[in-house]
């Protein structure tokens, strides 16, 4: 099946990041955990609240219907009198005597005949009303208020009724004072409701707390939305959701640092290899005259906890794990894009030396990676020098010479690096076309000491001078040194004495540098010309 471009690139990056993916999983899951603890913790700290309010709220009603019950039975042995001063005298004494009770009234055939609130016998008209279906129930009344609903609790004493009128406006009061943000309904058994309305909509779902009174004349309930769950926790539980998000951050964390903690040596290499730890530097090579005419690539491994790592501490282990070869390709790859920007800078011919090592000859892999580089330059612009390390024995020899052959034919020199220290110098300028050695600085350190002469250095430049091969001084660090190797002819110097590696981006400036001073110099000449 073949992939999409973006099906691709979700994998790629899935691959390459999978650590700290798995690691940001690990985090969200112990998170997701926290947060699902805390919010259960509210729904039960919630739900508990809401119980208490509605406690409370129901015994406060309940306190009231109590009192509205021994109203209307005080009420009740004056049904059978008329409505006289006297009668109306009695009805306003019990009202008094209880304060959450508005009025007391007295009805016969749908009609308030005497009242509380006044001392003479009312009339049978629209305002005197009233229809009585339940023992507890909710009207508006024209008599009292026209625009409100009332509470009203009845006695029944034949055809008669004593009624007591409660004010709904404090039952809200009540549900509002105790429930503050949490809604609390008063349903009657007749199914009708008082509800203290909050910023919460009403719905249909979430959690039912309900509470019935004692007489089952009403219930308590309230509707305990998701919304109320979630800021319930975030208002009084912010503080463990504040710990929760940083104990998961830095299980994340920790995480990340263990899945990236490498169980050896080549494991923490391949990662490196993957990260693109190993950096490029470049150490300059100079002529005869003291110009930078070159540089030799050598590898750094910036570590991101050890900081950097010298070569010889992981060269071997890159050599023996074959991923040499992927480091390779990733520092000519890197120096190819710094030059290609800055060849202006270059002198033709510019020589650009590399390591290789004896198992990188076994196949072609580095052939292709030459010729990717000199295509990108013009002609003539860059020569490409492959310095072949003894650390190994070259064990195909076949294969070897088929590699130098093309390399060769690519124009790529073949040097013999740190010559004269390893167990086959000689072996393979013997059965390889060698075009430069590199003296090893171990002799080039040799010069002017008393204790060591320098025979040595003269035979390699002898031997290099009769195979006709270009010799290459490395460890150069003083100028002794160097007069020296000037005065055997050799043409090319390297060492701490000319400069040490350095960033592919400081070594573009001093080729800017050495560049803006030629073409001074050979301004003033054509002037004095």
């Amino acid at each position: 099946m073949t992939l999409t471009c973006k099906s691709w690139f979700i994998i790629r990056f899935a691959i390459r990041y999978k650590h700290f993916l798995l690691a940001v999983l690990l985090g969200l899951s112990v998170l997701a955990f926290g947060l699902g603890g805390i919010y259960l913790h509210a729904r039960g700290s919630l739900e508990s609240l809401v119980n208490e309010k509605a406690n409370i709220a129901s015994a406060l009603l309940q306190n009231t219907m109590d009192e509205a019950h021994i109203a209307v039975n005080k009420a009740t042995p004056l049904l059978g009198a008329a409505c006289t001063p006297a009668t109306a005298e009695e009805l306003k004494r019990i009202s008094v005597l209880s304060p959450n009770i508005r009025t007391i009234n007295l009805v016969k055939d749908d009609y308030v005949y005497c009242s509380s609130l006044f001392s003479r016998t009312l009339k049978k008209n629209a305002n005197t009303h009233i229809s009585i279906d339940n023992r507890l129930f909710l009207a508006t009344h024209n008599y009292f208020n026209p625009n409100e609903n009332i509470l009203f609790l009845s006695s029944k004493a034949g055809d008669r009724y004593a009624i007591a009128s409660i004010d709904v406006h404090y039952i809200k009061k009540t549900l509002k004072t105790i429930g503050q943000k949490i809604p609390l309904t008063v349903t009657l058994n007749n199914q009708q409701r008082v509800t203290y309305n909050t910023f919460y909509s009403e719905t249909k779902n979430g959690t039912l707390i309900a509470l019935n009174s004692r007489d089952d004349e009403f219930t308590i309930s309230s509707r305990i939305s998701q919304q109320m769950y979630l800021d319930y926790m975030l208002s009084h539980l912010y503080i463990p959701i504040y710990l929760c998000i940083i104990i998961a951050i830095i299980i994340s964390i920790n995480g990340y640092r263990q899945l990236k903690r490498p169980r050896s040596p080549q494991e923490e290499l391949r990662r490196a290899v993957e990260d693109n730890e190993f950096l490029p530097y470049l150490q300059p090579i100079v002529n005869h005259q003291g110009r930078i005419c070159g540089a030799e690539i050598l590898m750094r491994w910036h570590h991101p906890n050890q900081g950097f790592i010298m070569p010889d501490l992981f060269i071997p282990l890159a050599e023996d794990t074959g991923l040499i070869t992927i480091m390779t390709t990733q520092m000519l790859t890197s120096v190819k894009s710094y030059l290609l920007q800055n060849q202006h800078y270059l002198p033709d011919g510019f020589h650009l030396a590399i390591n290789i090592s004896p198992g990188q000859c076994n196949d072609l892999l580095f052939y292709n990676d030459c010729l990717s580089f000199m295509s990108a330059f013009p002609e003539g612009k860059v020569k490409l020098v492959a310095e072949l390390t003894e650390r190994e024995f070259i064990e195909d020899t076949g294969n070897a010479a088929l590699l130098f052959e093309k390399l060769h034919n690519l124009g790529v020199q073949i040097a013999l690096d740190d010559f004269g220290t390893g167990h086959s110098s000689l072996a393979y300028i013997n059965q390889f076309n060698i075009d430069i050695i590199k003296i090893d600085k171990s002799f080039t350190h040799l010069i002017g000491s008393v204790d060591m002469p320098s025979h040595i250095v003269d035979n390699v430049v002898d031997l290099a001078n009769r195979l006709n091969i270009d010799v290459v001084a490395e460890g150069v660090e003083n100028a002794t040194q160097e007069a020296y190797l000037k005065l055997r002819n050799i043409q090319f110097f390297q060492g701490y004495f000319y400069d040490k590696p350095i960033p592919p981006a400081v070594f573009i400036e001093k080729m800017q540098q050495q560049s803006d001073r030629q073409a001074r110099l050979s301004a003033d000449l054509s002037l004095n010309g």
